[in-house]
This record gives C-alpha cells, structure tokens and sequence, in this order.
C-alpha cells in the first residue's frame, strides 16, 4: 500500500510541475499570439517591400527595422490601413515613393502586424491592443 501511495504522490507532484512550468497568463499567450500572427501577415503584405528583415530596398522602400517610427504605432497603424502618399524621413533619409492602402486588412489583423513590427524592431515586450488599432483607425480615417 505504501508503494501505491508513493507512486500516486510523485505522480500528482509531477502533475502539478508540469502544470506549473506550461502555464502562461492570458496576456503573454495573446502577446506570443499576436507576434506569430503578425509575423506571418507581415510576410504576406509587407515583406516585399520592407523585406524578410524589415530593412527594406534601398532607395525605394524605407526600413522598418531601426527606424524612429514604429514607436508611434497609431501612426504604423494608420499607415497599414491607408496607406502613404507623403514623403516620409526614416533614419535622415527621404522616402517618397506611395505606399497602397490595405482596406481588406482587420482591425485584429493591424493590431497584430504592429505588435508584430514593434516588438521585433522596436522597444515594445507586448502586444498592441485592437481596441488601440480601433481608436488610432477612426483618428486618422480619411474623409
């Protein structure tokens, strides 16, 4: 009976340490949610341009990678969803070739591209918010 019992205890211990090691909050599953996603949505609609390591080509297209503006993410997201027809200072250097508008892009899906960019290239350890993304869409929604 006492082996029984030993066995029945290391078991539930080891239960409970696996338990314990795997679990993670809801915000840091939804911050590791959000970068994969954003990752992936980033390959599909601005790798081509911005390149695979956000440094983007040359004289065409601005790097994301280093540059000062992810850190205004109402900004990177306004720009995600309307695009740019400005000139545009990265790094001291001029950029002034338009970029299109993704209108067919969700709000959950900017959300995650900018958690995905501005935690890659920039200082930021978690994710952004849709109802962050909602607020910048509507402040900067072209008439």
């Amino acid at each position: 009976m006492k082996a029984v019992i030993s066995r029945t205890g290391a078991g539930m211990a080891a239960l409970l340490l696996l338990g314990l090691a795997s679990c993670q909050s809801s915000e840091e599953l939804k911050t590791e949610q959000y970068f994969v996603t954003g990752q992936q949505l980033y390959m599909t609609h601005c790798a081509n341009c911005h390149q695979m390591e956000g440094k983007g080509m040359g004289n065409l297209y601005p790097p994301i990678a280093g540059s000062s503006i992810i850190a205004d993410k109402a900004r990177v997201a306004c720009i995600v969803q309307y695009g740019m027809s400005d000139t545009i200072m990265v790094n001291g250097k001029p950029f002034s070739r338009p970029m299109p508008p993704n209108p067919k892009l969700t709000e959950i899906e900017i959300a995650e591209i900018v958690s995905f960019v501005s935690m890659k290239w920039g200082k930021d350890s978690v994710y952004t918010p849709i109802e962050f993304v909602h607020q910048a869409l509507a402040s900067c929604k072209p008439d």
